[in-house]
């Protein structure tokens, strides 16, 4: 995840500012996260996209295990 760098002010413009400031940093995350998860380019729904990332670091959990139990029969 992308840190954005904040933005400091005071009143109603800066309750404006705040929100404009996470939407652009939503935006570059869910832009981020489409670029490294695969099959995610084309995914435009967030929590669509939000579900395959789930999904993929699920399968990647699993892969590890599986290697790890794998090193340990082999005694690597």
């Amino acid at each position: 995840m992308v840190k954005c760098k904040k933005i400091k002010q005071h009143g109603r413009r800066e309750r404006k500012e705040k929100q404009k400031f996470r939407e652009t940093c939503m935006r570059r995350n869910l832009t981020i996260l489409r670029r490294i998860i695969p099959g995610c380019e084309e995914v435009e729904e967030e929590e669509a996209l939000i579900l395959k990332s789930i999904q993929h670091l699920m399968l990647l959990k699993s892969k590890v295990t599986l290697l790890r139990k794998l090193a340990d029969v082999c005694g690597v």
